[in-house]
């Protein structure tokens, strides 16, 4: 028989307040930079997740996709909207011809790796944040886990 979940403690709430602050205001940072480039936020989450893909795995539409948490119809539509600003190219793998490899353009690269830098600089001082509010919900969960 499962056991009935313990409700939070403020301190909880807290840390998870400030978690959610702290990211929302990261992302809100990188929303503005991203339109200061011309670009649509969504764009940039396509040039970073296919740059920044696991050793291993292949830029593919159905893994992009899957990265972003999009399904595959608005994928497809999202690409053909980097493609026509020339961020990325798509072109047939030469192992299975039915896939469809995506890859970032010298321009994509290009806005890619300015953004990429605003991003880092941005978590500079968010992140500390950030991992402080984890690691107090990982301490109060440890905390309340002792007591039970």
């Amino acid at each position: 028989m499962k056991r009935p979940a313990r409700p939070l403690q403020q301190a909880e709430y807290n840390a998870l307040a400030e978690f959610r602050y702290q990211l929302r205001k990261f992302l809100r940072h990188m929303e503005d930079e991203v339109r200061a480039e011309g670009l649509n936020p969504q764009q940039y989450q396509v040039l970073l997740a296919i740059k920044g893909l696991p050793e291993g795995k292949t830029a593919t539409v159905g893994v992009i996709a899957e990265r972003m948490q999009v399904n595959h119809n608005s994928m497809v539509e999202l690409l053909d909207r980097c493609e026509q600003r020339n961020l990325i190219r798509r072109s047939r793998s030469s192992s299975d011809r039915r896939q469809v490899v995506l890859e970032i353009t010298p321009e994509g690269d290009e806005v890619l790796c300015k953004l990429a830098r605003a991003a880092r600089e941005e978590l500079s001082s968010v992140g500390k944040i950030l991992v402080q509010s984890i690691e107090e919900l990982i301490r109060q969960k440890a905390e309340v886990d002792d007591d039970a």
